[in-house]
């Protein structure tokens, strides 16, 4: 209330200030969709590969949303946002008698190619030898029901194994002898696409609608896990899934990073495929962009490489480069890091190659001497060159929905504020401020701030019939930055000075 003034003196009054700092959204946070051994159903925020392990269970081999988690922590990610999906896994078991039973440590069907035998030694009445085959190599362990001998209990020596672990609280009787026995009752889960599609109607929702109760993520990676044989119909199959996926991303102003579909088994095939149509088509396109060839990577759960698709690395490559320099520069490049944990590509690129892909909208990742792996390639799914789109290339939309989100999170206050021009020039302030940080910051083209941006929020785009309507027109452009793709060195041969003509 205004201050009543009484008395000679000095009196003090707190003014509201009309500056509401806009702060930039993050930029890096990724959602994952898949199987994982256990966990929530609900999106779940990891921070780090050790939460994951944690709360999801870790690697699976019978889960290649993990390995791109995996990946993705490898190469630089800092927050992902988890939606597990799919049924509950089994694990094979075996019961040698006595209440003692063991389970395979290896998950599904895998565990059912182990077997047990259990000896006696008729001089030790309270011991045995249990010994496990099946695996990549034999298990042999003498095992004791002794109480004076704690070391030798089976839950003890278990303890190391690579195989098994006990399934029971029993360890002070001996098993019944048996050669070869069997583990069975493991069952896989066969990922589908409504898995993954989820229900908007269930209370949680499940799958990607879940996505819709998280604050923020800013790219989706969804790996197309597939049960084999193929036929040749994934890709069809899969297509409801990648549809289902742009369209949350063009509403929730994030960018969904694709594999290579299936039928991409060469670049002669990628090729072909690419000039038929990507996978995210029209103008959802702007928010999609699929990454060739298939990626090879240490597996450490098996002592062999194992191929997955790239997005996970490339998920993580767009963190680590948005945090050292900014989410305008391109996630590519040789001055970026490389592929982090890649051993090898499924396809050594040629120029030509490259150049056929790029031209259609493909990302490519290559092989380089002395740099090794690295991705070649920042466009959208919209980045044909024959579609002259402006959302071309991933930094320019990237920095687009950047702002959007930002400005979408910082103007709440706006609401229900009297639309005239106090609060027009409030607003121009505020937002003027934002988007001055990101031009000092260099990540828009132009020398002076005038070059580089607009912010226009006044009574020429804010005519009478709009304020009848309770609308607020907020007009903000940018001078984007471009990745420099092509770079022509021009050489010319100097020619010998030539005497003037007379001399």
């Amino acid at each position: 209330m205004p201050t009543q003034f009484s008395y000679p003196g000095v009196y003090i009054e707190e003014i509201e200030s009309s500056v509401r700092p806009i702060t930039g959204v993050e930029t890096s946070v990724t959602a994952f969709v898949g199987l994982a051994l256990k966990g929530p159903m609900t999106p779940t925020a990891v921070e780090s590969w050790a939460d994951f392990e944690e709360l999801f269970g870790g690697l699976w081999a019978g889960s290649d949303m993990s390995y791109a988690v995996f990946q993705f922590f490898l190469n630089g990610g800092t927050e992902a946002v988890v939606v597990r999906v799919g049924g509950e896994v089994t694990y094979a078991g075996v019961q040698l008698g006595s209440g003692v039973d063991l389970k395979a440590k290896e998950p599904g069907k895998a565990g059912e190619a182990l077997k047990a035998t259990v000896t006696h030694d008729a001089n030790d009445p309270m011991g045995y030898t249990l010994v496990i085959t099946g695996g990549a190599r034999d298990e042999t362990y003498v095992v004791s029901i002794d109480p004076a001998l704690p070391g030798r209990r089976l839950d003890v020596l278990l303890a190391t194994s690579q195989l098994v672990e006990p399934d029971t609280a029993v360890f002070d009787q001996r098993p019944t002898a048996a050669a070869d026995q069997p583990f069975i009752g493991g069952q896989d889960v066969v990922l589908t696409k409504q898995d993954v599609l989820g229900s908007a109607a269930a209370v949680p929702r499940t799958g990607i609608e879940a996505l819709r109760d998280v604050d923020i993520f800013n790219l989706l990676v969804i790996p197309p896990q597939l049960p084999k044989p193929w036929d040749g119909t994934e890709d069809s199959k899969w297509a409801p899934v990648i549809d289902a996926a742009a369209l949350l991303c063009e509403q929730r102003r994030a960018m969904l990073l694709l594999d290579p579909p299936f039928a991409w088994e060469t670049a002669a095939l990628a090729v072909s495929g690419a000039r038929a149509g990507l996978p995210v088509a029209g103008v959802a396109g702007r928010n999609a962009a699929v990454f060739f060839p298939q990626i090879s990577i240490s597996d450490p759960l098996a002592d062999k490489e194992r191929v997955v698709g790239p997005a996970g690395t490339v998920a993580g490559v767009i963190a680590r480069t948005d945090g050292r320099r900014g989410i305008w520069k391109a996630p590519a490049g040789i001055d970026d890091g490389g592929l982090v944990g890649v051993r090898s590509l499924a396809f050594r690129l040629t120029d030509a190659q490259n150049g056929d892909l790029n031209q259609l909208g493909v990302n490519c990742l290559r092989t380089f001497p002395v740099h090794g792996r690295v991705l070649w390639g920042s466009r959208t799914c919209r980045g044909a060159d024959a579609l002259s789109d402006p959302w071309k290339y991933i930094p320019v939309r990237r920095v687009a929905l950047h702002i959007e989100e930002s400005l979408f999170v910082g103007t709440k206050w706006v609401v229900f504020e009297p639309n005239d021009e106090p609060l027009w020039s409030s607003i121009r302030l505020n937002v003027g401020t934002f988007m001055d940080r990101l031009f000092r910051q260099g990540a828009f083209q132009g020398r002076t701030a005038k070059e580089a941006y607009f912010v226009r929020c006044d009574a020429t785009n804010n005519p009478q019939s709009d304020i009848n309507l309770g609308i607020v027109n907020i007009d903000v452009g940018f001078q984007p930055l471009k990745p420099a793709e092509f770079v022509l060195i021009r050489i010319q041969q100097k020619l010998p000075d030539t005497p003037a003509q007379g001399s």
